[in-house]
Order: structure tokens, then C-alpha cells, then sequence
């Protein structure tokens, strides 16, 4: 028999931090395989991932993974961090096909809103390792980079921007898993009383009765179903990515191939922000995205403009220990720029500025075009960002490359 028959099914949170079932006693995740589980999260963004030191496909971690947590038989909710993108909850959807009893996929904030009793709306506020996500109509995500005072009160800010009505609840979710996040949620639910708003901690204790109390409103189905994807009303913004020079905060970011320009005031280029894996960075609105695995240099995001097919910008992340420094970056990147053809990389610079940044730079020259590399490193990930336009004509791009390289962040 299909669908959620049963009385009780596996509540399973995959993501911030950890994946486990929340649903019943820290003993339900006594006996599981960590190693699989860690691997799974950690290479949510890429295809192969190292368990063991032996290479794994992560399609296959997420398929065991999320096998070990399921109740034979009796269905499963997954419920991911609201502010994932399309490709990653693609990854979840995917690895639980294969569970029986029926699997519902939702995120984090629809089984958190179960937390408020009352009809009346929810704003809900979800802690991870480098940002802060506010989630009502529209999801607003903070980088962690603060002072952790000053960081409540900017999350304070955009709930009251968020809010249109003066009854909301606000729900302060810090998942166990985050480093730090459980004093950020004191600090956030605090401010955010002071302020005169309603504000519930959702702690562990409290995430498991939700948990419990959610059960009953699962509705039958027979297959894995993803949450819908966002409408008009439910879009993405990043605020404070870059230094306070420029200000995003009518930027619209979304998952690669979709944008909703908007204006950034430093620049007057209408925006988007493209989040790729675990990068986020601003481009201009109406230029087209695509990735890039074939031809020279490494697989990549490119972003041509829609008047010139050799203005371009290219994007490409790989991560690094948390304590890679910009010198050792360099020093890598020296070693694989001198296995090419002479001619082809110039002016290495390795403790270079671009944007206000400490960068590496350096220059990559074709027969068409030539590139201008920014490679910045952002805790454990390292971001290229090249400029391409044709010889001569660095300056059309210029104040594109600039805010591309001034916001490109880490996330998640």
C-alpha cells in the first residue's frame, strides 16, 4: 500500500550541518554510519566525494543515507534548509526515489511554522554555518561575517522590513549542528523582542515536539514529491555580501538561469545574484548563464552579455582547508600557470588587490579575447572570478567585473 498510512513516519533533517531523524530519540541515530552521512552533506554540490579515501558518487551517498534514517515501509518528510538552491534540493529529491511508504520533501521553514499555533504570520529565522536566513514571502540571507550584536540587529532590520503585520511571529531556528548558533539565537531572539515583535526559540527539544506535532499533517501520497518551486512571491536576496561600498539590497540572488533584476545603486546595472555550489555572487540581470565543461581552462559558470559574445564573466570554486591562506593559493596557482605555453598567462601577480581585495591576479591571453583573473579565498573555499572581453576593451566590463568580484561570497 502506498502513501502515509502509517502512524508514525521518519522525519529526517537533512541539512544545516548534519543529517539525521529528529523525529524520535537521540537513539534512532546511535548506529548509523557517519562517515556516509558526513560525505553525503559535504559533497551535496559536487558529483564524486571521498569516503574512506575511495571516490563515491554523491547520488549514491544521499541514496544510503537517507535509506538508513527511513522507517521501512511507513513513508518519509525531509525537510532541507530553506535558503538551499534548486540543484541541491534536486540531490535530496533524488536520493529519496528509492525510499518506500511515500516521501514528502519540504524545507526547513515549513515544518518550523509548525512551531506557531496561531493564524497569523510566521517569519522564520534559520542559523547555518556562514549565514542567516530570514524566510517570510521572500528570503533575505545574511553572511555570518559580524560582530554577532551587530549581526542580530541588522537581522532585526530586515524582519521589520519583512513584516507586514504587526502580530508575527518570528521563530529563531539554531540547529545544533552550527558552530556558535545557539548563542546567535539568544542574541537574534532578544533583539528581535526588544523590538516589540513575538519571537519563539526553536531549540532541540523543542525541534523534536515539532517534529512529533507535524505528523498529522502529512497528507497521503504515493511518491517522492519536492516542495514547489518559488513563485514570484518567494525570492531570494543577499544583504551585506560585499564590503559596505556597495549596497545590494535591491539585488534579487537566485539559482543559476533565473533572474529578477532589480537595480544595484552603485552602479546602476540591473542584478541578480547567481548562486552556484557554495558561491554567491552579483551579475548583471539580463546576461545569459551557462556551465562550461568542455574547451580551455576549467569547468566553470560563464556569463555573456546579450551585445557582445566575447564580454563574459567565468566563475569557478574549488574547496580548500579551512586554514589555505592567499599565499599558498598563489603558490599552487604559480605551479599549474608554468605547466602552460608561454604567452598564455601574464602579469602573476600574487599578492594583488582587486575590487578593495586581497587577491591573486593574473592575466589569461586567447586568440579572441583575453581574461583578467581575480582568485580570492573565502574560509574553505577558494573563487575564481575572470573578466573576458576583447583586447583593448577591459574598460566595457570593467564595472560588471568590479561588483562581480566585490560580492562573490562563500555560503552554506
Amino acid at each position: 500500500m502506498s502513501g502515509f498510512m502509517s502512524a508514525h513516519r521518519a522525519i529526517i533533517e537533512a541539512g544545516p550541518g548534519v543529517i539525521r531523524r529528529i523525529c524520535c530519540s537521540a537513539d534512532a541515530n546511535a548506529d548509523l554510519d557517519t562517515e556516509i552521512l558526513d560525505a553525503a552533506l559535504a559533497g551535496v554540490d559536487d558529483p564524486v566525494a571521498l569516503v574512506g579515501e575511495r571516490p563515491v558518487a554523491v547520488d549514491s551517498l544521499w541514496r544510503a543515507a537517507l535509506r538508513s534514517l527511513a522507517c521501512a515501509r511507513q513513508g518519509a518528510l525531509i525537510v532541507h534548509p530553506s535558503w538551499w538552491s534548486s540543484s541541491r534540493v534536486g540531490v535530496v529529491t533524488a536520493g529519496a526515489k528509492g525510499l518506500s511508504g511515500g516521501v514528502l520533501v519540504r524545507p526547513r521553514s515549513w515544518l518550523l511554522a509548525h512551531a506557531s499555533k496561531a493564524d497569523r504570520e510566521v517569519i522564520v529565522v534559520e542559523i547555518a554555518e556562514r549565514l542567516v536566513a530570514i524566510v517570510g514571502t521572500e528570503i533575505v540571507a545574511i553572511p555570518r561575517t559580524k560582530e554577532p550584536r551587530h549581526l542580530a540587529m541588522e537581522i532585526v532590520r530586515v524582519i521589520d522590513e519583512m513584516c507586514s503585520d504587526a502580530t508575527a511571529v518570528v521563530l529563531v531556528d539554531a540547529a545544533a549542528a552550527i558552530p556558535g548558533g545557539s548563542v546567535l539565537a539568544t542574541l537574534i531572539a532578544r533583539a528581535v523582542r526588544d523590538s516589540g515583535q513575538s519571537v519563539m526559540e526553536i531549540d532541540e527539544p523543542r525541534l523534536s515536539r515539532v517534529a512529533v506535532s507535524a505528523q498529522s499533517t502529512l497528507t497521503e501520497v504515493g511518491e517522492t514529491q519536492p516542495a514547489a518551486p518559488p513563485g514570484p512571491s518567494r525570492i531570494w536576496k543577499l544583504r551585506g555580501l560585499a564590503a559596505a561600498a556597495v549596497v545590494l539590497v535591491a539585488a534579487v540572488p537566485v539559482a543559476v538561469g533565473v533572474g529578477h533584476p532589480s537595480v544595484a545603486p552603485a552602479t546602476g546595472v540591473p542584478t541578480t545574484f547567481l548562486v552556484e555550489g557554495r558561491v554567491a555572487l552579483a551579475v548583471p540581470a539580463n546576461w545569459t548563464v551557462q556551465r562550461v565543461l568542455a574547451g580551455p581552462g576549467s569547468a566553470r559558470v560563464q556569463v555573456t552579455s546579450p551585445t557582445d559574445a566575447e564580454a563574459a564573466l567565468h566563475v569557478t570554486q574549488s574547496p580548500v582547508a579551512p586554514d589555505e591562506t592567499l599565499s599558498a593559493t598563489a603558490e599552487r596557482l604559480r605551479r599549474a600557470i608554468g605547466s602552460e605555453h608561454d604567452g598564455v598567462f601574464v602579469d602573476f601577480n600574487p599578492s594583488g588587490f582587486s575590487a578593495g581585495r586581497p587577491a591573486v591576479t593574473y592575466r589569461e591571453v586567447r586568440a579572441n579575447h583575453q581574461v583578467r583573473w581575480t582568485v580570492i579565498v573565502d574560509g574553505p573555499v577558494r573563487i575564481s572570478v575572470g573578466c573576458q572581453s576583447r583586447p583593448g576593451a577591459g574598460d566595457a566590463i570593467r564595472t560588471v567585473c568590479e561588483q562581480a568580484v566585490r560580492s562573490a561570497h562563500a555560503i552554506g
